[in-house]
């Protein structure tokens, strides 16, 4: 199996995408798929962190990076993940496109309010530019409050599909990036929107066209 490689991108912090790879990551390698991980925000470098207090695990595995499309290439060849995912720092659109550039799909993690969607502007552009399929995700998601839900899909429509899961706004979410866990290992009740997560974005990531990285390292 090629190795796959997805980017969780945001041009807006506070969006959830360090938590949506490291539990993304997880449950991947619940399903057997041995996963690599690039933390791209090296100014926080949380999903480094969590790995750490993870007790640097081989699966999944923070990798160190040096140049975003050489490493991915150099990984392309090697074979030896069957995954691998990207964690975005906001801000730096310059990160962000060489890492969808290099990617197979996009995630795009939104906040349901009106700053949050309204970001999402530059990070959907470089992933037609670079005709990379892409999906929003909502995290998040205050089950209390449906009408701002509800707003946020309606405006994110017209940008792009959106994912049907929804990431929810619960505590273990929070907790796991700072203990070493994902939020399914904290808390069962996190498991079945983790399985659907995984299946949808495996669905994207099918859809995918060989990039060009691809093609010249096989």
């Amino acid at each position: 199996m090629a190795v796959k490689v997805v980017a969780i991108a945001a041009a807006k912090g506070g969006s959830g995408k360090t938590t949506i790879v490291l539990s993304l990551a997880v449950r991947a390698m619940q399903d057997g798929k041995h996963v690599a991980l690039f933390d791209l925000n090296g100014d926080q470098g949380d999903l480094t962190k969590w790995w750490l207090m993870r007790r640097q695990p081989m699966n999944p595995r923070v990798l160190d990076v040096e140049d975003i499309s050489r490493d991915v290439a150099a990984l392309r060849a090697s074979e030896r993940c069957d995954w691998l995912f990207l964690d975005t720092p906001p801000l730096e659109l310059d990160v962000i496109e060489n890492a969808i550039m290099e990617s197979d799909a996009v995630i795009i993690p939104c906040r349901p309010g009106f700053f949050d969607v309204d970001s999402v502007v530059p990070v959907v552009e470089i992933a037609k530019r670079r005709q990379k399929p892409y999906a929003f995700l909502l995290t998040a998601v205050d089950s209390k409050m449906p009408k701002v839900t509800d707003s946020a899909m309606s405006a994110l429509v017209n940008d792009g599909p959106i994912m049907a899961t929804r990431i929810r706004y619960l505590q273990p979410y929070i907790q796991s990036v700072v203990r070493g866990k994902s939020a399914a290992e904290i808390d069962k009740a996190c498991q079945t929107e983790m399985d659907h997560l995984w299946a949808e974005v495996q669905r994207l990531a099918a859809d995918a066209k060989p990039s060009f990285t691809a093609v010249r390292g096989s």
